[in-house]
């Protein structure tokens, strides 16, 4: 059960669509039976029967990782069974906990079934940069975020590495073959969550010390005039992934900011 491993009153980024585009939330959860509650703290845009995506994890108080990533993680598919001013009730249809890189609990709700995705691929602008980036040094420490990608029925959410420039444009790094690269690669729209609770300061005190960045996905090919120089700046901040950084089959894609999604603006 999620409850084993992730503490009551843990922050669960929520997304789900509205009019075809992801809307995404934090908000904190609570333990019902077979249900979860979750409480947002300014607004509540979703809506009884919407198919969401919420994700959990511990990463508050893990000051180090490495390649084994120690980190409870999950993905969870959920139904909101009841909605109530800022609170919902939620309950999961699917989800896989990973630790390490180990599934260590999982859910299939009877009558669930992962959907077909019919999309066809687009192919994706290729990103206008100089021989590299200026990194953002506040968030040197902050090494993990998660990616809020368009999928069948609901988004997709996932922990993912990052880089950030002092211009506010957002660097990942995914392999060919994950599912998360297969939704890039069918719609360019997405969401980005960064936790700054890792380097807490008063100024960065927005909806709970995350900020969640709305963006458009563009991919820095291999001979892009930047590829070489951000791939071993990644490499630097992240030096446990460096068998992944330089895999053969790894794809690096620029987030465009567009806005920053404030509650206020989605209901």
């Amino acid at each position: 059960m999620l409850s084993d491993f992730i503490r009551t009153n843990s922050f669960a980024i929520v997304a789900g669509y509205k009019q075809g585009e992801i809307i995404a939330a934090l908000g904190s959860i609570a333990y019902r039976d077979r249900l979860i509650e979750i409480f947002f703290p300014k607004m509540n845009p979703f809506e009884t029967d919407q198919k969401i995506t919420f994700h959990l994890d511990n990463r508050t108080g893990v000051e180090e990782f490495d390649s084994n990533l120690k980190v409870y993680r999950v993905s969870v598919k959920a139904r909101v069974a009841a909605k109530k001013g800022r609170t919902l009730l939620v309950e999961p249809v699917e989800y896989e906990m990973k630790y390490s890189n180990k599934i260590i609990d999982r859910l299939v709700l009877p009558g669930y079934a992962f959907p077909a995705d019919n999309r066809k691929e687009i192919r994706l602008e290729e990103a206008v940069l100089t021989a590299g980036i200026i990194p953002n040094d506040t968030e040197k420490e902050n090494k993990l975020g998660v990616l809020i990608t368009k999928a069948v029925e609901r988004p997709h959410t996932t922990v993912m590495a990052f880089l950030s420039s002092i211009h506010d444009d957002i660097f990942i790094i995914s392999h060919t073959d994950s599912f998360k690269s297969k939704n890039i690669n069918r719609d360019d729209h997405c969401v980005f969550a960064i936790d700054h609770r890792s380097n807490y300061i008063f100024e960065k005190a927005i909806d709970w010390n995350y900020t969640l960045i709305k963006g458009r996905l563009r991919t820095v090919s291999r001979s892009n005039p930047a590829f070489g120089a951000i791939q071993q700046q990644f490499i630097e901040k992240n030096p446990w992934e460096y068998a992944f950084f330089t895999d053969p089959k790894i794809e690096m894609y620029h987030i465009q900011p567009l806005e920053i999604m404030c509650p206020e603006k989605l209901t």
